[in-house]
């Protein structure tokens, strides 16, 4: 019961959401303030600790510490993470920038510092009112300490994280990590879920059309299921994730008509956005990894050794799609027909744009080629051998050099 929640679009919009950085802004600035101003009314029911009460004198001057440093530490943090944002944008591709957005160890290290600062702010504001008596002094000291201690923990990590942040081979690996869980989806179920066929209703057919402009960013299937199910009909996906569809577009086609509060719920099972999304969007992910390959290739740049790595954590996105696994093909929406995906379209938004631009880099055409026989190994056979003919046709042409042709032949 709890996986099939997790995978349904209301699961999908609220992790969407609990990704973004506000949230655990908003989450720990909450427990900072709370913390602080719960300590008058918890402290009366404290034991009196004498040794403690000494050193409760000090909590002020700790609190305005923590209020200056925090305040200053945020500014820094949050410096290096739009600057961070800007290098991707240029360096690599405007949409890893979103990837960088939900990075949860700098989330948590600027909610903490946050939330340490609003936290401070208080107690030095109910210390000024005189708010709080002496056991809720004691309290706010041992609250104190802990903040400090959470402090250290965060800045201490967030340091460590700050030596890869941001940095080529992060981008790579993120993109790489965020396309891998789209490719398991296809690899245990290649149509979501449904039925693999594509056009298996014929024209003529009611259809469900679209009341936005945007693309599907993800596709409740089992919804769609249940739908069919009470209505007693069978539907047909006209858009899967990726496609972009245009207000009045046909996103199902039904085999008869339905009440109009099932139409709603089958439009509900379609999840539109102004950008595209990598839950279930292979391909989107294989674009995205190889606009940073594109990138690396131009001549302003021109690093081909980012588009050798770009190359190898694609292939191994494709290694993990055609893993062998049990339980593959199987059909759990019996009442729901879907295009399977397109193998050979994946290949070639991922190969073809760096085949292109690194037409006349042998390096990268070597490793193009070794990558494309790996697949045509464990994938679509006559999709990679095509795709590596067309390589092998635009270096041909690239090369000024016969030598470059023949070492190319030989890989």
């Amino acid at each position: 019961m709890m996986t099939r929640w997790l995978d349904t679009g209301w699961a999908m919009r609220l992790r969407e959401q609990l990704r973004k950085m506000w949230v655990r802004v908003i989450l720990y600035s909450l427990a900072g303030v709370v913390l602080a101003s719960a300590a008058p009314f918890v402290g009366p029911w404290l034991p009196y600790i004498p040794k403690i009460d000494l050193a409760s004198g000090s909590v002020d001057s700790l609190l305005n510490i923590i209020a200056s440093s925090m305040l200053a530490v945020t500014t820094f943090s949050m410096s290096i993470i739009v600057g961070a944002y800007g290098s991707a944008t240029s360096n690599a591709t405007p949409r890893a920038t979103r990837l960088l957005e939900e990075d949860h160890t700098a989330q948590t290290a600027v909610s903490i510092f946050i939330g340490s600062f609003l936290f401070s702010i208080v107690g030095i504001i109910g210390l000024s009112a005189g708010l709080y008596p002496d056991k809720a002094r004691i309290l706010l000291f041992v609250a104190t300490l802990g903040d400090i201690a959470l402090i250290a923990w965060a800045l201490v990590r967030w340091v460590n994280h700050l030596n890869e942040f941001g940095r080529m081979s992060d981008i790579i690996t993120r993109i790489e990590d965020a396309a891998k869980p789209s490719a398991r989806k296809y690899r245990d179920r290649p149509a979501l879920g449904a039925i693999p066929q594509k056009d298996a209703l014929p024209d003529g057919l009611p259809l469900v059309s679209s009341e936005e402009s945007g693309y599907v960013r993800y596709v409740d299937v089992e919804d769609l299921q249940a739908v069919a199910k009470d209505a007693g009909i069978k539907v047909e996906i006209m858009r899967m994730p990726g496609k972009y569809v245009h207000r009045g577009e046909a996103l199902l086609r039904l085999t008869s008509p339905v009440a109009e509060d099932q139409v709603d719920a089958l439009r509900r099972a379609f999840s539109l956005g102004e950008s595209r999304s990598f839950d279930q969007d292979l391909a989107y992910g294989m674009t995205v990894l190889s606009e940073v390959a594109s990138k690396a290739l131009s001549p302003g740049i021109n690093d081909p050794g980012t588009a050798i790595e770009v190359l190898r954590a694609g292939t191994r996105v494709l290694e993990l799609l055609h893993e062998r696994v049990d339980g593959k093909d199987e059909v759990k929406c019996d009442l729901v027909f879907a295009p399977p995906l397109n193998e050979a379209h994946v290949y070639s938004v991922f190969f073809a744009p760096i085949a292109r631009d690194g037409a006349g880099i042998l390096e990268v055409q070597e490793t193009l080629q070794d990558c494309l026989a790996a697949v045509a190994r464990f994938g679509d056979r006559s999709a990679a051998e095509k795709e590596a003919r067309r390589a092998r046709q635009r270096a041909t042409e690239a090369f000024s050099q016969d030598w470059e042709s023949e070492a190319l032949e030989q890989a």
